[in-house]
């Protein structure tokens, strides 16, 4: 599907510095304004499990996002990042049917606006933020720790769908903000040196309410006649709650909430989000999750039969409604050889079937010091797929 459209280009240079949301502005802005006619066009259509959203491209480039890589400098765990992203076209399924919508970055809220808005308010030098004031104490650390910050990035999402001319047009905005639920900070001193992390743990019915609050305010953002000409108001908003995992967790964090405003409405009503992911082996997951654990034990002890060393073997389950729905397992090894490699991975494909439910997808990544060996994948209901790098 290709198709043809006359485009205004606005092209600006903003200038931000340091790695967190800061609060000087911009030093200079360039607009330029010229008519191009632009070829846009969807990528290839590829049947998937997942089922994928195909993406809009323009002139054959996948356009970026106003946020473009501002999640790495705000967000501490790249596993929460990915599940983030990845996690957001999942809701967002639910609302924009992905064999008729398509997928684009975020367009409506830019580079600017995301860096004020993830800062604190401040009635004269931000009054856009969303995230609380500081509060009261005689020190900085105590008026962080009595009003921490609960939102630490906005994701955007725009979804486009075909209209009755034939051309592609906004059909909806998924946005998804992550939350603290352990917010870090340090004090700067004098002299330029910085004092220890301080951790402030959020409980989490606080950072549902305070992120709810957050949300309000952006729908009401982006209705806003005056942006995109009120176009945004005939579009429904989705909004998710996402709760980050601290600094050195091994498994991302979860959505645990959703919300829809309707066109030209505000949010309703809201519906909690179920999920969750444990690492096995661990206390946790033995304890609140041990039929599961028995049975990567029991794949782990046959894994470590296989070879005359012990290998440490690690999974990572993703649970819906309490229920396992995906499980990733890795398995280090210390490389022989190939043909050691393809018997492995065999007995593993082998072994899972086995071990593990039909209707359970599993992932297995097989790698050496050097270099990824073998990935075993099995989709539910489906005989395992082995591929073996060479």
């Amino acid at each position: 599907m290709v198709k043809r459209m006359s485009v205004i280009v606005l092209a600006s240079m903003i200038f931000l510095s340091g790695c967190l949301p800061i609060l000087e502005r911009e030093e200079e802005m360039i607009e330029v304004e010229e008519e191009n006619e632009q070829v846009v066009e969807l990528s290839p259509e590829v049947d998937t499990p997942e089922n994928y959203y195909r993406s809009v491209l323009y002139d054959g480039s996948y356009p970026h996002g106003e946020g473009r890589g501002f999640g790495n400098a705000v967000v501490d765990n790249r596993l929460d990042l990915e599940q983030l992203e990845v996690g957001l076209t999942s809701i967002a399924s639910g609302h924009f049917d992905p064999d008729t919508y398509f997928f684009r970055e975020g367009h409506f809220i830019n580079r600017t606006e995301i860096n004020s808005w993830l800062m604190r308010y401040h009635e004269e030098d931000n009054p856009e933020g969303l995230n609380p004031a500081l509060g009261e104490g005689e020190t900085l650390p105590d008026q962080e720790e009595s009003r921490p910050r609960y939102i630490s990035h906005i994701l955007e999402h725009n979804y486009l769908v075909e209209n009755e001319n034939g051309n592609l047009e906004l059909g909806g905005i998924v946005i998804g903000l992550s939350l603290n639920q352990m917010y870090y900070f340090r004090e700067r001193y004098e002299d330029g040196t910085y004092s220890h992390t301080y951790e402030v743990p959020i409980d989490e019915e606080t950072m549902i309410r305070e992120g709810q609050n957050i949300a309000d305010q952006v729908v009401e953002r982006l209705r806003d006649p005056n942006r995109e000409d009120g176009m945004l108001s005939n579009v429904p908003i989705v909004i998710a709650l996402f709760q980050e995992q601290t600094r050195d967790s091994v498994v991302p964090g979860r959505f645990v909430a959703s919300a829809v405003a309707d066109p030209g409405k505000s949010i309703e009503r809201w519906q909690r989000i179920n999920e969750r992911y444990y690492l096995f082996p661990s206390n946790e997951a033995s304890n609140e999750q041990r039929v599961d654990t028995d049975r990567f034990l029991k794949l782990r002890e046959d894994i470590n039969g296989f070879f005359d060393n012990y290998v440490g073997v690690v999974g990572r389950g993703y649970y819906q409604n309490d229920q396992l729905q995906e499980l990733t397992i890795d398995v280090p090894i210390q490389f022989y050889g190939k043909t050691e490699v393809i018997a492995f991975s065999q007995f593993i494909a082998d072994r899972i079937t086995q071990t593990f439910p039909n209707d359970l997808k599993l992932q297995v990544y097989v790698t050496s010091v050097s270099q990824q060996e073998s990935v075993i994948v099995r989709n539910p209901n489906e005989e395992p797929f082995i591929h073996i790098y060479r």
